[in-house]
């Protein structure tokens, strides 16, 4: 029980609970799921995407879902476009506290007279080096536009992990940084371990900033030491280009029966993936608190990944998994061999990864934090 709450969420939310797409939907449904267990909160989420081809609103309970369309052609980026629509609506609802996971979403509370409390999921300036393209440079720029126009004007933020504070400290007028982490699906924990001899899972977008690349090439490396080696690539398609590239290297390789692009996999789908994985391996150039490495560590699978960013505060080398350097495929090829090769230490490092998790990403942890903060800016 709660005192009679009104909370206004800005963020990415999935139309599709079953296909959740990037960190922002998983984290925001998640939390969600958590408070509308609380008598006396009411929520209201926004999202406002051009993957809503119309506006709708859906009322679940004590949680109402705000679905606001917007074009696929434009000449005046969605960036910009959208800041007036939601100002508009949150006028309209006239919540107690607005909660806002992006700096342009941050910026329409403020238009509409609140003052919000904003996530902050990544560094702008470590992220725009991963991305190709005029349409990405210019995405960018407006991007870091507006995120320093919200340093400059939101004085309650809280971010996902310490490398975000280390990373902005000292740039905004946040009189407060608070870290809370992102939160595994309760169902992770739940998920059976039957680790097929071989599998790496890697649960991610096939991109520039995620670097398959680098696993393709250490799976090539290892494949003569895990003679029944297995990839599985589980993740969004979308750049078509990259994706070319990727596919031309695994057949250069000679991995085509080897390494599997599985595209983006339903909730179910995944957590069998994680269920059957020997190792998950994120071989990224760059992330904050990445969705892959919380999800596999609540399902007791050891992570191989990048010492990028926020990684290292959340993987302990030899502990709960292994840390390499990135685009580095030789290192990375070494550390699958030796988890693929020593399945009791595997075990353990699962068994322990799994533990953390327990204290650090448990849903209900993360939304009892997040209800706090939400009861303290309504004081």
């Amino acid at each position: 029980m709660t005192e009679s709450l009104r909370v206004a969420l800005i963020t990415h939310y999935p139309q599709d609970p079953t296909r959740i797409v990037g960190g922002i939907q998983a984290v925001s449904f998640r939390i969600v799921e958590e408070l509308r267990k609380i008598s006396g909160l009411e929520i209201h989420v926004i999202h406002c995407h051009s993957d809503v081809l119309v506006s709708r609103t859906v009322a679940q309970g004590n949680v109402t879902l705000h679905f606001l369309a917007q074009t696929r052609r434009r000449l005046i980026p969605n960036m910009a476009t959208k800041i007036g629509p939601i100002a508009a609506l949150l006028r309209s609802l006239a919540p107690d506290v607005v909660h806002a996971h992006e700096h342009n979403l941050a910026l329409a509370a403020i238009r509409a007279g609140y003052a919000p409390i904003w996530t902050i999921h990544g560094v702008l300036a470590a992220e725009r080096t991963q991305y190709r393209g005029l349409f990405n440079r210019l995405n960018f720029a407006l991007a870091q536009y507006y995120d320093r126009r919200a340093l400059g004007q939101v004085r309650s933020v809280t971010t996902v992990s310490r490398y975000v504070v280390e990373a902005y400290r000292g740039r905004a007028a946040v009189e407060t940084w608070r870290v809370i982490e992102n939160p595994a699906p309760s169902a992770c924990f739940e998920l059976p371990r039957r680790p097929v001899a071989g599998r790496v899972l890697m649960p991610a977008a096939v991109i520039p900033l995620k670097d398959p690349l680098t696993l393709v090439a250490a799976a090539g490396q290892a494949r003569g030491q895990i003679p029944g080696l297995e990839v599985h690539i589980a993740g969004p398609l979308a750049d078509a280009g990259y994706v070319t590239e990727v596919r031309a290297e695994i057949g250069r390789l000679g991995l085509a029966g080897c390494v599997r692009l599985m595209g983006n996999l339903d909730v179910a789908a995944l957590g069998r993936e994680y269920s059957e994985a020997a190792v998950v391996a994120l071989p990224s150039r760059q992330e904050v608190t990445p969705m892959a490495v919380v999800e596999a560590m609540a399902a007791g699978v050891p992570v191989v990944a990048s010492a990028v960013g926020g990684v290292p505060y959340v993987v302990a080398d030899g502990v709960t998994g292994r840390t390499v350097p990135p685009a580095d495929p030789t290192t990375l090829a070494g550390a699958l061999i030796e988890l693929l090769t020593r399945p009791d230490a595997a075990r353990r490092m699962g068994q322990a990864a799994q533990a953390v998790a327990q204290m650090r990403f448990r849903p209900e942890v993360i939304a009892e934090q997040y209800l706090a903060l939400y009861q303290e800016q309504l004081r």
